[in-house]
């Protein structure tokens, strides 16, 4: 699947001036400049319901599910094409009201959700960066304040221990540098 292609104000604006003041066909200058007509015919209409404005970009870019169900049953009643209702509702283009609708058919409100990041957000686990460690003399009918006692204590004799053997490191690389 390419990348959604992003067109500048400038461009936009160019190219709705041309095609409104009659100097190119709007599927000849599409096809020359290598965009879809249909994006061409979306942008013409926000021009003209929005003037230059509405080139600059859409302003509302999350709706809330009563809004989206409120746009589909408005979409359905008025009789408005997709694209002017995405002008009227300042929608990005006319295939996210289509998804809206499809998702709403299929199942109802909990397919207008916005689930994005869902599946990061379900399969997080708190994750600790220490090692677990099996700790002599702590037994499971122990309460959590002996077990956390007996714990600081083998974590102390641990700590002095590492101590004592850096030191005996060091002092074992001091008697090999003196002659």
């Amino acid at each position: 699947m390419s990348r959604k292609q992003k067109y500048n104000y400038e461009f936009k604006l160019r190219l709705v001036t041309i095609i409104l003041e009659g100097k190119h066909s709007l599927t000849g200058l599409a096809k020359e400049e290598s965009i879809m007509p249909s994006n061409l015919r979306f942008w013409i209409k926000l021009y003209e319901a929005y003037g230059k404005q509405g080139l600059l970009g859409i302003s509302q870019s999350n709706f809330t599910i009563k809004e989206k169900v409120s746009i589909i049953q408005d979409y359905q009643k008025s009789g408005l094409s997709l694209i002017n209702t995405c002008v009227k509702y300042r929608i990005s283009s006319s295939s996210v009201l289509l998804q809206w609708i499809k998702k709403f058919q299929n199942n109802g409100f909990k397919g207008l959700e916005d689930n994005r990041g869902a599946h990061f957000r379900k399969n997080k686990t708190n994750i600790k960066m220490t090692k677990k460690r099996n700790i002599p003399g702590i037994k499971a009918s122990m309460s959590e304040v002996e077990k956390l006692k007996i714990e600081l204590a083998y974590l102390r004799a641990e700590n002095d221990y590492l101590k004592k053997l850096e030191a005996l490191a060091q002092s074992k690389q001091a008697k090999k540098k003196k002659p």
